[in-house]
């Protein structure tokens, strides 16, 4: 039951709330015919399984660390939602040879060309680098072709957040090329050690290919900023909430990559940009401007401010009717939840079950108090709610611009300067050849 919510109602309906933009690409590599094995990287505790798995045509299967399962109710939901333990040693040594129940299960379904979404760094870490992937990933991948003689495929994929724990925020999700576990069967024959090895070696190289890594965090600070000033370089359809295109990835990708050089081989001008770069922060922070009105043609956009003029009523309307789904789940998870790994999928779970409740009592009592009328009015709510969303952020951009414009007139050299300054850092990275 659980697991048919996850696929039916989180994907076209919570996710398209909770998340501004995702980018879903390259599932065409997949071969969904064959036993699968997703090899992610872990960022953000359940909603890692969830994003990658949620629009796979066939149902997903997620492994997670044998500690979730000791409260009686959330092991009863965990297994509802086709979740399999997984003991790791810092369970205990003595909990290790549990595996193989967990593993029997798991080759089940893979015997009928399931699939399973697994972790292999074993910690869930909000950070832009990779963790050292562990073995049990690939323990399971070979113990799978040697039991049963199954054809595995194992498929790394990235999983990359604009901010992970923050609401209507980005997150692209890229498939990369997936391999068969025969191509290691006879190292694994020869020498089983080389043979995770080599395993945990190719699902290492195709996961730095998706993920977007930033490998000393020293450099953490500069790649938020250029990696803002990328995102702003793109003009993506307004409403459209999901791409199944790679190329934003790739772009942001290349900025992070270009970061990673400088630092291994020209040092002096990576603090030459981060120089650069702060300067022009400064000087946006210390003015209340913002990197996106000069990176785009300055637009008035005198349909959106009509939409912000004619469209409140609407929105007030929106928020009032949605007030309790609105302000309750934050709340709740700034109260609740200490580690931010876990804050968005308590707030997506929160949100969800919250409105399933409020939006069918909404509608009983709309048609008790104003009938067929009322009952009719009801079913609006939810798109009303879902206005507001895109008003606010409407209101928010328009907001800004408008400030953007009254210093273009009233301080044309200080854009000036600025336009100057994001040229230069554009025109920097521009000129670095990582290849």
């Amino acid at each position: 039951m659980f697991s048919r919510f996850l696929k039916y109602i989180v994907p076209p309906f919570t996710f398209r709330v909770f998340f501004r933009r995702i980018f879903y690409s390259n599932l065409k590599k997949v071969p969904l015919e064959k036993p699968l094995l997703f090899v992610g990287n872990h960022q953000n505790s359940f909603m890692d399984g969830i994003l990658v798995g949620s629009y796979l045509p066939q149902p997903i299967h997620f492994t997670m660390r044998a500690d979730m399962f000791r409260k009686p109710f959330a092991r009863f939901c965990l297994r509802e939602l086709n979740v399999s333990p997984v003991y790791r040693i810092e369970e205990g040594f003595e909990n290790v040879h549990k595996n193989l129940e967990s593993f029997k299960g798991i080759y089940d379904v893979l015997r009928k060309n399931g699939n399973f979404i697994m972790f292999s760094e074993g910690v869930c870490v909000q950070e832009k680098r990779l963790q050292k992937l562990r073995k049990g990933t690939a323990r399971l991948a070979f113990g799978a072709e040697e039991k049963y003689g199954l054809d595995v495929n194992i498929v790394p994929v990235g999983i990359n957040y604009t901010y992970p724990a923050q609401f209507r925020k980005e997150v692209m999700i890229n498939f990369h090329d997936p391999f068969s576990i025969r191509e290691l069967k006879d190292i694994y024959k020869e020498n089983p050690a080389k043979g995770l090895l080599a395993f945990n070696e190719k699902c290492d190289a195709g996961l730095r290919k998706e993920v977007i890594i930033i490998e000393d965090r020293k450099n953490d600070l500069l790649a938020e900023q250029l990696l803002k000033m990328e995102r702003h370089n793109m003009v993506l359809p307004f409403f459209r909430w999901r791409f199944d295109t790679d190329e934003r990835r790739v772009k942001e990708k290349g900025v992070a990559d270009k970061i990673n050089y400088l630092a291994k081989k020209s040092p002096g001008e990576l603090e030459k940009l981060k120089e650069k770069v702060k300067d022009y922060s400064d000087t946006l922070d210390s003015v209340k401007l913002r990197d996106e009105n000069v990176a785009r043609k300055l637009d008035f956009g005198w349909l959106r401010y009509l939409t912000v003029i004619a469209g409140f009523p609407v929105f007030l309307a929106g928020y009032i009717s949605n007030l309790i789904p609105f302000i309750v789940p934050r709340p709740v998870c700034d109260k609740l939840i200490r580690d931010l790994r876990f804050y968005s999928s308590v707030y997506i779970s929160s949100g969800t079950v919250l409105y399933l409740v409020y939006f069918p009592l909404l509608l009983i009592l709309a048609a008790v108090f104003a009938g067929l009328t009322g009952f009719l009015l009801g079913l609006l709510v939810p798109l009303l709610g879902y206005f507001v969303l895109f008003y606010q952020e409407i209101f928010l951009e328009r907001l800004r611009t408008t400030r953007f414009s009254l210093k273009s007139v009233t301080n044309k050299p200080l854009i000036a300067e600025l336009a100057a300054k994001r040229r230069e850092i554009q025109g920097m990275l521009d000129n670095i050849k990582t290849a």
